[in-house]
């Protein structure tokens, strides 16, 4: 059995982009690491005229046939060579990377096979489904939530269709101890609420506590680096902000209101979650617990005020990294999609959960 983990990594232009995304080249990595799954980049193409002029043709000719039509593929110069697999799995950013689901049909007779994985993507992304057939080549569609299946089960007519949701590395994210000393009060990574920014920069003014914040600057020298100096700040934080995906988009979210990529993170590092809360029902179905502590804009820092005491949430602390670590590593998510690919799970796979699990029975036993 070869699974091939197809990587848009090398497609990807931009700061922002580069590092919005580097969690998913996370999670690819690791699967190479502990999946026995080999990478394959994809190739950046830009303005290609002929690749545009072919995608545009394509989409006319399945409109008037059907779609099971498809146009001969064009050479491998879009893909980097890969060798023949059992399984092809693209990490998709959203549901928008058609011409990506068009170019692995160059693989599509070299793999039993093709798998797409979104960990992020709405509704709102699906309302021209006629912008989607190249999907009928595909066989699985993982979403990060339910709420999209019943969309894709008629975009990707032929495939199976379920929810996978995000995940942490959190072998690089979880302290050794649940007393780990945590010398960052308040952090905030990702999307902002500006009222709550404007709060915390206020508090931690008057108070002398340490806000911490990410800003982009500049091309990043190494998403390598910039992963291991996330988990590094998440790791000595007492508080992580953590408001419901998307928060700041209501135009593409519409009420949902979605457990984020974020808060995987924060729960592996044994911070306090604090925000404008995923929906209870979201966390319980996808979390398995309700770790977000909400809070209204006039309560907000009169909740960060008290998780930021020394000690404070101890318990809680633990509970998160427990939880992580039992549950939510990308390992946990590889074992998953090997299962529903009725292929064996590798033992370095397999090594890995255990060594997390024992981790968390550590964790557990400090409470007592």
């Amino acid at each position: 059995m070869s699974v091939i983990v197809l990587s848009q990594r090398e497609t990807v232009g931009g700061t922002a982009q580069q590092l919005a995304y580097s969690a998913w080249n996370e999670a690819e990595d690791i699967a190479v690491d502990i999946g026995g799954a080999s990478l394959g980049l994809l190739n950046k193409h830009g303005q290609n005229k002929r690749v545009k002029a072919r995608r545009i043709a394509g989409r006319f000719v399945r409109r008037a046939g059907g779609r099971s039509l498809l146009l001969p593929a064009l050479g491998s110069g879009l893909i980097n060579h890969v060798d023949p697999a059992d399984h092809l799995i693209l990490m998709a950013y959203g549901a928008w990377d058609l011409p990506l689901v068009e170019r692995i049909r160059q693989l599509r007779s070299k793999a039993k096979t093709i798998s797409v994985w979104m960990p992020e993507v709405w509704p709102s992304e699906l309302d021209k489904r006629t912008r989607f057939e190249s999907y009928a080549m595909v066989d699985r569609v993982f979403v990060g939530i339910r709420e999209v299946i019943d969309d894709f089960k008629q975009i990707a007519p032929h495939a199976d269709v379920s929810c996978l949701p995000p995940a942490a590395d959190v072998s690089a994210f979880c302290p050794t101890s649940a007393d780990n000393e945590r010398n960052i009060s308040v952090l905030g990574i990702g999307r902002r609420d500006e009222i709550q920014h404007r709060q915390l920069l206020d508090w931690a003014d008057r108070t002398g506590q340490f806000y911490l914040y990410d800003t982009v600057k500049g091309e990043p020298t190494s998403l390598v680096e910039h992963r291991q100096n996330l988990a590094g700040w998440y790791r000595q934080a007492r508080v992580a902000i953590c408001n419901y995906g998307k928060h700041n988009r209501p135009d593409e979210t519409g009420d949902l209101r979605i457990v984020p990529g974020r808060l995987f993170e924060g729960m592996a590092a044994g911070a306090i979650l604090v925000g404008r809360s995923p929906s209870q029902s979201n966390q319980m179905e996808i979390v398995g617990e309700i770790v977000v502590n909400p809070v209204e804009q006039s309560t907000f820092i009169g909740a960060i005020e008290t998780f930021t005491e020394p000690g404070a949430g101890r318990c809680e602390r633990v509970r998160n990294m427990v939880l992580a670590c039992r549950r939510h590593d990308w390992a946990h998510r590889w074992h998953h999609i090997y299962e529903v690919l009725g292929e064996p799970i590798p033992k370095t796979l397999e090594a890995r959960i255990f060594s997390l699990a024992d981790h968390a029975d550590r964790l557990a036993s400090s409470e007592l």
